[in-house]
C-alpha cells in the first residue's frame, strides 16, 4: 500500500495490532456509501494509538479510492485566533480534497498553504469550480471579520461539497476536545474571549449521513463531557483498549527488531503480559532511556519498569504526571491526593462518595466532593462509576506504582521499595505461568515459533544458507537464502476485500533472488492436510499479485509434519515444506551477530 499521508508512528511497519478496531472502522466507513453510519467519537487515554490509528485509516481509504473522500485535521493545542484557525481547518480540507480527486499526494503538503490565491488557481487549474466559489466566500469572510459565517461556512465546508457533488466524506477531528479550549474569539487570545462553545457548532452539522465525523481526544473524561453536555446524542463511542495478547507479543517484537534492543521468548511474554497490552507501556519499555537496560533477563526487565515508573526521566512516569498536575491544579489540596490513593488501594470495586468522605474523614460538603471527583475524572485520573454516587481508580497496575511512588509517602508512611519488591512479586506470578504454559503446550516452541522462524530469515539467513536449505525440502535447485528487505507477518485484511494473512513475508531485495512467502503451524499432534496447503497456496498467489512478486517461493513449517497426500501436492506444485526443528534455535530477539 502506498501511504499518502506520512505517518507520525514513522516507519509503517511500526503499525501494529489494532486489526478488530480497523474492521470495524473500516464497515463503518463502507457503510457512509449507504448513509448508515453515525458520527463515532473514539475514545481513550495518551498514546494508546488514537492518531496512529486515525492516519491509517486516512491513508487506507485514499489508496483504496473506493467511494469516501477522507479528511483529516488535528486541532493543536496551541491557541489560536478563530479566523486563523477557520482558514486552516478549511485549507487543510481543500487541500486533502484536490490531492484524494487528482490523486496527487503532493497537495497535502502546498508550500502556499494559507494563500487564497494559490488555492484557487489551483481549484481553477483542476476544473474544481465549486471549491473556487467556496474558497471565495470564506476569503471574503475573513477578510471582512465575520467570524460567525466564517465559522459556520468552514466548519459545514465538508457536507457542502459532498452535497453538491453527490459525493460521501468521512470527517477525521484529532483532539477534538482543544476546540473549545484553544480558540478564541479576538486576535489577541484574551482570556475572557476563549471560544468556549465552538464544538457545539456540531449539533447539526454531526448528524450528517454523507459527510460523517470521527471524533477523538487524548483526554476521555474531557472530551465526554463535551460531547454530553454539548452535542447529547449526536455520537456514538467507541473505545480503543489494550491490545489482546498476540498483537501485544507482535508488537514487542517487532519494536525489538526495529530498535535493536534484543528480547527473549521469555522476557517477550512478560513485557506482554506486565504492560497489560498497552501499546505505550511496550513502546516506552523497549525505547527506554535507561542506562543499563538489559530486556533479555528477568532482573533487567525489572529494574527498565522501575526506571520507567519511579524515576523523573521514566517516559512513563513524566506521561502520567502530566495527566496528575492537570487534576490536582484544579483541586490543589491533599485530599485530592488521599481520595486518588484510596481508590487505588481498592481499585477492583466502586467506592462512594459516603465512604470516602467516612474513610478519609473528610470535613467537606458532599456537594463540594462531588465537585472535586468530577475534576478529576475529566482528566482521566479516576474513572466514574455506575452510578454519578461511585467511582473507582482507573484499571492500570503501572499508574497505581507511579501514583503511589510520587505521593504515597506524603500521605501515609510508605517505603518506594515495596513498589520494587510489588514488580518482582508480578514477575514471579507471570513467569510462572510461563513456565506452565511451556510445559503443557511446549509454548516456547509453539506460540513463538513464526517469530522463531521470522527471525531465522531477517538475521541467520545468509550465515545458516546450507543448513536451511539441508532442513527443507522442494526448494528450486537454483535457491539460496538472501538479504530480505522486509520479514515480518503479511495482514491483508486493513486494505483488500478479502481478508487473509500469512505468517512469513520476506521479500528479497534484489529481484533475482526469491521472495519466501510462508505459513507456520506449531501443533503437536495434527499433521499438516492437504486442503490446508491449497488454501495457502490461493493465499500465497494473492499476495505475490498484490506485491507485484514473481520470483517467490511458498513455505510451509509444519511441526507435526504433513499428511502424504500434503506431502505428495507440495512436492507436485513446488511448495517448500519442513518440520525440522532446527529451524527454531534462536536465542535473542533481535540476535546478536
Amino acid at each position: 500500500m502506498d501511504y499518502a499521508l506520512e505517518e507520525r508512528i514513522g516507519n509503517p511497519d511500526l503499525f501494529t495490532g489494532r486489526k478488530g478496531e480497523l474492521v470495524y472502522f473500516l464497515k463503518w466507513i463502507n457503510d457512509i456509501k449507504e448513509r448508515k453510519s453515525q458520527s463515532t467519537a473514539v475514545l481513550a487515554r495518551r498514546k494508546m494509538g488514537k492518531t496512529a490509528l486515525m492516519e491509517r485509516l486516512f491513508n487506507i481509504i485514499f489508496y483504496k479510492n473506493d467511494g469516501v473522500i477522507p479528511f483529516y485535521y488535528e486541532v493543536k493545542e496551541v491557541k489560536k485566533w478563530v479566523g486563523d484557525f477557520c482558514v486552516d481547518f478549511f485549507l487543510t480540507f481543500i487541500y486533502q480534497y484536490v490531492a484524494f480527486k487528482t490523486r496527487d499526494i503532493n497537495y497535502l503538503k502546498p508550500l502556499e498553504k494559507n494563500d487564497f490565491a494559490a488555492i484557487k488557481e489551483i481549484t481553477r487549474k483542476e476544473g474544481f469550480d465549486d471549491l473556487t466559489a467556496l474558497i471565495k466566500s470564506v476569503e471574503y469572510s475573513f477578510s471582512h471579520g465575520h467570524v460567525d459565517i466564517l465559522w459556520d461556512t468552514v466548519r459545514e465546508a465538508p457536507m457542502t461539497i459532498a452535497h453538491r457533488k453527490k459525493e460521501f466524506i468521512v470527517q477525521m477531528i484529532d483532539e477534538f476536545q482543544f476546540l473549545n479550549a484553544m480558540i478564541y474569539w479576538d486576535k489577541a487570545k484574551s482570556e475572557n474571549q476563549l471560544a468556549d462553545t465552538l464544538a457545539g457548532g456540531y449539533l447539526s452539522t454531526a448528524e450528517s449521513k454523507i459527510a460523517p465525523l470521527l471524533v477523538s481526544g487524548s483526554w476521555v473524561g474531557w472530551l465526554m463531557n463535551q460531547l454530553i453536555m454539548m452535542l447529547p446524542a449526536r455520537f456514538k463511542y467507541k473505545s480503543l483498549k489494550n491490545m489482546p495478547e498476540d498483537e501485544a507479543v507482535e508488537m514487542v517484537f517487532k519494536y525489538s527488531r526495529f530498535f535493536d534492543v534484543p528480547v527473549t521468548e521469555e522476557t517477550a511474554y512478560l513485557i506482554a503480559h506486565l504492560s497489560e497490552g498497552s501499546p505505550f507501556y511496550i513502546s516506552s519499555i523497549i525505547r527506554s532511556e535507561y542506562e543499563d537496560k538489559d530486556l533479555t533477563t528477568v532482573d533487567g526487565l525489572t529494574r527498565t519498569l522501575e526506571f520507567e515508573t519511579l524515576d523523573d526521566h521514566g517516559v512513563i512516569k513524566f506521561t502520567w504526571m502530566e495527566y496528575v498536575k492537570t487534576a490536582f491544579s484544579k483541586v490543589n489540596d491533599k485530599n485530592a491526593k488521599k481520595i486518588v490513593l484510596h481508590l487505588c488501594k481498592h481499585k477492583g470495586r466502586e467506592v462512594t462518595r459516603k465512604e470516602l468522605i467516612d474513610e478519609l474523614h473528610l470535613d467537606i460538603p458532599d456537594e463540594e466532593l462531588e465537585k472535586k471527583l468530577d475534576a478529576l475524572v475529566k482528566s482521566d485520573i479516576i474513572k466514574q462509576g455506575q452510578t454519578n454516587f461511585d467511582y473507582q481508580c482507573v484499571q492500570d497496575n503501572v499508574f497505581d506504582k507511579v501514583f503511589r511512588g510520587v505521593y504515597q509517602k506524603e500521605i501515609e508512611h510508605f517505603d518506594v521499595g515495596q513498589i520494587k519488591k510489588e514488580y518482582n512479586q508480578s514477575l514471579e506470578e507471570l513467569n510462572k505461568q510461563y513456565r506452565s504454559l511451556q510445559g503443557k503446550y511446549n509454548y516456547q516452541q509453539g506460540y513463538f515459533a513464526e517469530y522463531l522462524i521470522l527471525d531465522q530469515l531477517k538475521y541467520r539467513a545468509l550465515e545458516k544458507n546450507e543448513l536451511l536449505k539441508s532442513i527443507t525440502r522442494y526448494l528450486p535447485g537454483d535457491f539460496d537464502f538472501c538479504d530480505y528487505s522486509r520479514v515480518w507477518r503479511y495482514d491483508s485484511s486493513p486494505e483488500y476485500a478479502r481478508r487473509f494473512s500469512v505468517d512469513i513475508f520476506a521479500r528479497s531485495r534484489s529481484p533475482a533472488d526469491y521472495s519466501i512467502i510462508g505459513e507456520v503451524k506449531s501443533r503437536d499432534v495434527k499433521k499438516f492436510s492437504k486442503d490446508e496447503v491449497i488454501d495457502f497456496e490461493k493465499k500465497l498467489e494473492e499476495v505475490k499479485k498484490i506485491e507485484n512478486i514473481e520470483r517467490a517461493i511458498g513455505f510451509i513449517f509444519s511441526r507435526s509434519g504433513f499428511t502424504k497426500e500434503a506431502e505428495a501436492y507440495c512436492q507436485e506444485r513446488g511448495i517448500a515444506c519442513s518440520e525440522d526443528e532446527r529451524w527454531l534455535e534462536t536465542g535473542k530477539f533481535p540476535l546478536e551477530i
